[in-house]
C-alpha cells in the first residue's frame, strides 16, 4: 500500500455530531489527536512515534443489492460453521431396507441419521458428511463494525492521501474477488442445503405413503376376513332361530306324547277286552240257565245237579276273575306310571332341547366374541403401527424443517455481514478501496521496559472541554481495545503498525511545532479545549 497516492476515498475521523460544532482543519485534528493520546500518559512513558494512518478497507459486491467490506489488514474475519445438507445416500440406503429392518426400526435409524446421533456421524468437518462444515472468510468485517461504517460512509470524501500513511494491506484485488465469491457461495450453499433438507420430506413421505397404503389394505383385509367369519358364525343360530326351533320341537314332542298316550290307551283297552272274553264265556254258559223255556225241557232233578255245577263254576270263575282283575289292575297301574313317564320324558326332552339351543347360542356368542377379540387385537396392532409411523414421520418432518430453518437463518445471518446498497456513490461501483483514518502513538514505559500503542478511531467532537471526543460507536471502542491486545500477540499486525508509524512519524516533521501551535489556537478559538488542556498539550510536546 506504500505505492498508494493521489486522491482516495477517505472516511472522516473527527465528526460533527451537532450542527453547532465547528469543523476541524488538519492542524486542529492533529493537535486534538495528540491531546487525546497523551492526556492520561504518565511521565514515565516516552513517546516513540505519532502518526496519521489510513486503514485500507475494500468495498466489494456481496449478494444482490449488497456490498461487503473486507479488512485489508485481515484483522477482521468470519470464522464459524454452517449446517450441512442431509446425508441423502445414507437415507436412501435405509429406505431401500437392505438390512430387512422393520418400518419403525428404519424410521428410528433415519431420525438418528438426521440428528447425527448415529455411529457414523461427525459434528464438525470440512466436507458434507458432518453435521456442520467449518468455514473462514478472511477479512470479512462484522455487522457491528458495518453498522458503524454505515454512519461514516455518507460522509466519505475523495481526498489526497499524501498526508496519511496507509497501513500495509495483505489483501489483493484478486484475493478480494475470490473472497467475495466464497461469501456468496456459502450463502448459496446454505440456500441449496435448505432445499436439499426440504426435499427429504417428499423422499421419505413417498416411502411412508406406500407403507400406509399397505397397512390400510391389511387393515381392510382383516376387517373383511373377520367380518365374514363373524357373519358365518352368527347365522348358525340366533334368538329367532331358537324360538322357531323350540316351537317346532314342542310340536314334535307334543305329537310324540299324544301318540305314546294313545298307545297306552290301546293297551289299557286290551285289559278290558280280556275281561270281555272272560265275561262272554261266563255269560254264554249262564245264558242257558237264564232261559226258562230251555230249563223246562229238562227233568228237575237233573237240572238241579246242573245248576249246582253251574254255581260251582260261577264261584270258581269269580275267584279266577278276581285274580284276573287284580292282575289287570296292576297292569293298569303300570300303564298309569308309563303315562307319567311319557309326560316327564316329553317335558325333559323340551328342557334338554332348549338347553342345547341355549348352549349353541352361547357357543355362537363366545365364538363371535372370540373372533371379534382376535380381529380387534390384529386391527389395534396394525393401527398402532400406523399411528407410530405417522408420529415418527411428524418427528422426522420437524427435524428436517428445523434444519431447513437453520440453513436459511444462517444464510440471513451471513447477509448481515454486508451493507445494503443505497444511493451512495461508493455502492455504485462493484469494487472500491476506501480508507479509515486513525491516529496511532507508540509509547515506551521506561520503568517496565515495554512498548505500547494507543489509537484514535473515528468519533464525534464536542464543545465540551471535559469530554471533547467520543468514539462514534461502541464497535469502535471495542475495536480500539481489540487492536491494542492484538499487537501484543500478533507480530505481523504489530510490525505493520510500528513500521507505518515510524515511516511517517509526525514528531519528526520540521513544522510539527508550528502545526501544534496553530492547532491549539484553532481549538481554543472553537472552544473545543480550554486553557488547562492547552497547558497539558504544551507540556507533553515540550517533554518530547
Amino acid at each position: 500500500m506504500s505505492s498508494i497516492h493521489g486522491n482516495q476515498y477517505i472516511l472522516p475521523l473527527f465528526i460533527k455530531k451537532e450542527q453547532m460544532v465547528p469543523s476541524l482543519n488538519e492542524d486542529e485534528e492533529l493537535t486534538l489527536a495528540f491531546y487525546l493520546l497523551t492526556k492520561d500518559l504518565p511521565d514515565s512513558h516516552k513517546i516513540l512515534s505519532f502518526s496519521r494512518l489510513a486503514w485500507p478497507l475494500l468495498s466489494i459486491q456481496g449478494v444482490i443489492s449488497t456490498h461487503i467490506i473486507l479488512d485489508g489488514l485481515k484483522i477482521f474475519s468470519k470464522e464459524g460453521k454452517f449446517t450441512n445438507p442431509p446425508r441423502q445416500p445414507l437415507i436412501g440406503h435405509i429406505l431401500r431396507n437392505v438390512e430387512n429392518k422393520t418400518h419403525i426400526e428404519q424410521l428410528e435409524w433415519i431420525k438418528r441419521v438426521l440428528t447425527y446421533e448415529d455411529k457414523e456421524a461427525e459434528e464438525i468437518g470440512e466436507g458434507e458428511e458432518s453435521e456442520y462444515q467449518v468455514f473462514t472468510i478472511e477479512g470479512l468485517t462484522n455487522p457491528e463494525f458495518l453498522e458503524s461504517l454505515s454512519l461514516l460512509i455518507p460522509k466519505l470524501e475523495y481526498l489526497p492521501i499524501g498526508d496519511y500513511m496507509p497501513l500495509d494491506a495483505g489483501l489483493t484485488t484478486d484475493q478480494a474477488l475470490d473472497i467475495s465469491e466464497k461469501y456468496r457461495n456459502v450463502i448459496d450453499t446454505l440456500k441449496g442445503n435448505a432445499f436439499r433438507w426440504e426435499s427429504q420430506i417428499e423422499l421419505i413421505k413417498e416411502k411412508i405413503d406406500n407403507w400406509l397404503v399397505e397397512l390400510n389394505v391389511e387393515i381392510k383385509d382383516i376387517e373383511s376376513r373377520y367380518s365374514s367369519e363373524i357373519k358365518k358364525v352368527s347365522i348358525a343360530i340366533d334368538e329367532d332361530q331358537v324360538k322357531e326351533r323350540m316351537e317346532k320341537e314342542r310340536d314334535q314332542i307334543d305329537q310324540w306324547e299324544v301318540n305314546q298316550q294313545k298307545k297306552l290307551i290301546e293297551s289299557i283297552s286290551l285289559l278290558f277286552k280280556t275281561l270281555d272274553r272272560e265275561y262272554e264265556e261266563i255269560l254264554k254258559k249262564n245264558r242257558f240257565f237264564s232261559n226258562a223255556d230251555t230249563l223246562k225241557r229238562r227233568p228237575f232233578n237233573q237240572l238241579l245237579n246242573n245248576i249246582d255245577e253251574h254255581f260251582n263254576y260261577l264261584l270258581e270263575k269269580n275267584n279266577e276273575m278276581r285274580s284276573t282283575i287284580q292282575s289287570l289292575q296292576k297292569q293298569y297301574g303300570e300303564y298309569k306310571e308309563k303315562g307319567k313317564e311319557i309326560n316327564s320324558r316329553a317335558k325333559k326332552r323340551i328342557e334338554e332341547y332348549e338347553e342345547e339351543l341355549k348352549q349353541q347360542l352361547s357357543e355362537k356368542d363366545r365364538k363371535v366374541s372370540e373372533v371379534k377379540s382376535e380381529m380387534q387385537k390384529k386391527l389395534t396392532k396394525k393401527k398402532e403401527l400406523k399411528e407410530e409411523i405417522e408420529s415418527k414421520f411428524r418427528d422426522i418432518k420437524k427435524i428436517i424443517l428445523d434444519k431447513k430453518k437453520d440453513c436459511l437463518r444462517e444464510a440471513e445471518m451471513l447477509k448481515e455481514w454486508s451493507i445494503k446498497d443505497d444511493q451512495s456513490e461508493l455502492f455504485a461501483k462493484p469494487i472500491q478501496w476506501i480508507y479509515m483514518p486513525l491516529y496511532a502513538m507508540f509509547v515506551e514505559d521506561e520503568d517496565m521496559m515495554e512498548e505500547n500503542m494507543n489509537i484514535i478511531l473515528p468519533g464525534y467532537i464536542r464543545r465540551d472541554p471535559n469530554n471533547p471526543f467520543n468514539e462514534a460507536t461502541e464497535a469502535f471502542q471495542e475495536l480500539k481495545y481489540f487492536i491494542n491486545e492484538k499487537i501484543e500477540d500478533d507480530m505481523v499486525v504489530r510490525s505493520n503498525f510500528e513500521f507505518s508509524c515510524e515511516n511517517k512519524n509526525i514528531l519528526e516533521f520540521e513544522n510539527i511545532k508550528k502545526r501544534i501551535q496553530k492547532g491549539i489556537s484553532g481549538l481554543r478559538g472553537k472552544k473545543i479545549i480550554n486553557e488547562n488542556m492547552e497547558n497539558q498539550i504544551r507540556a507533553k510536546f515540550d517533554f518530547i
